[in-house]
């Protein structure tokens, strides 16, 4: 085990509304008692559907909402009251970014920097080793109004890491970014990672998640129900079934049972295109020679047979409950 760096225990938080006369009319619980412990060093993916309670959690960690009750611990000290000293351990970046049109990244910086009480010497040492780093030194003294979404987001990062903080807080990084700009995003995070940065990605991005993290949380409905590494995760999915995409012709209900009988093949989903139907079935690897026989000797017309690798994405929808 590691040494804990953030640790959220039994929080809990509401959100009210009420009416003129101050008499509370609504009242949706977004945090119901919940408990994640991520270690120093890690990249934690953040995963849970939507209204799972991902931001307003972000939110309370970063301090821009207080939790009703619980306590949120960082390297050993809760920042109840302690709020402008955590703070400046945490870079956090939002999915919408927040800059300055009229600003050139220099002055970006420099705004920003005043933030963290650094000198204008430390800021521009700093900043000029992020712009770098994020390949934006050629681009420093262009305004931000004249940056691609892409070049928003790199300077949104040096922002987050201006500070040079314990933890960077990252809140769907990879969204409105092109291939291109989400495979050096993952390269300059992992870069940081090995230098001792631990990272907390909140992504819908599964295949980013299980590409980047050493570790998941999943939460739902306001609690934690799953906590494993990568590693865990990559266990359970080669110990699963695999499935395999059919695209046939004249397959029928009958032969979906005889399949199931016989090797206790699971069908899981059929659709018809039309054209064809597509299948997709579920069985040890050692059938699938038998199956292709199968439907050879039932007169069945095979368009295509193709194999459909497990993921975390099947995990995620097995414990989130989701088709």
């Amino acid at each position: 085990m590691g040494e804990n760096l953030l640790k959220i225990e039994n929080v809990k938080k509401a959100y009210r509304k009420y009416n003129l006369f101050g008499k509370e009319i609504s009242n949706f619980s977004a945090l119901n008692g919940l408990n994640l412990n991520v270690e120093k060093g890690q990249i934690y993916g953040f995963l849970g559907p939507n209204g799972a309670g991902k931001t307003t959690t972000i939110k309370c960690i970063i301090g821009i909402l207080e939790a009703d009750s619980g306590d949120i611990i960082i390297d050993g000290k809760n920042i109840e009251g302690n709020g402008l000293y955590f703070k400046k351990k945490i870079g956090f970046l939002p999915e919408q970014v927040g800059l300055y049109g009229r600003l050139t990244a220099k002055e970006s910086l420099q705004f920003y920097g005043g933030f963290y009480n650094l000198s204008e010497n430390e800021i521009e040492k700093r900043g000029k080793e992020l712009l770098s780093k994020l390949g934006l030194e050629r681009d420093a003294n262009r305004k931000v109004a004249e940056y691609s979404l892409g070049m928003r987001k790199r300077l949104a990062l040096c922002v987050a890491l201006l500070n040079n903080p314990e933890i960077l807080i990252l809140d769907e990084p990879t969204s409105g970014l092109d291939p291109r700009g989400v495979k050096a995003l993952r390269i300059v995070l992992k870069d940081l990672n090995k230098k001792g940065l631990t990272i907390i990605l909140s992504s819908h991005v599964l295949t980013e998640v299980q590409e980047i993290c050493s570790h998941v949380g999943i939460i739902n409905k306001g609690k934690l129900i799953r906590e494993e590494s990568i590693e865990g995760i990559r266990k359970e999915i080669e110990k699963k079934s695999i499935r395999l995409l059919l695209k046939v012709k004249e397959f029928t209900e009958k032969n979906s049972k005889e399949l199931s009988k016989k090797k206790r093949i699971k069908s899981i989903k059929q659709k018809n295109n039309g054209k064809h139907e597509e299948i997709i079935i579920e069985l040890k690897e050692e059938n699938i020679p038998w199956v292709t026989d199968f439907l050879v000797s039932k007169g069945i017309q095979i368009f295509s047979i193709e194999p459909q690798k497990n993921s975390l994405e099947d995990i995620f929808l097995k414990e989130t409950g989701g088709d």
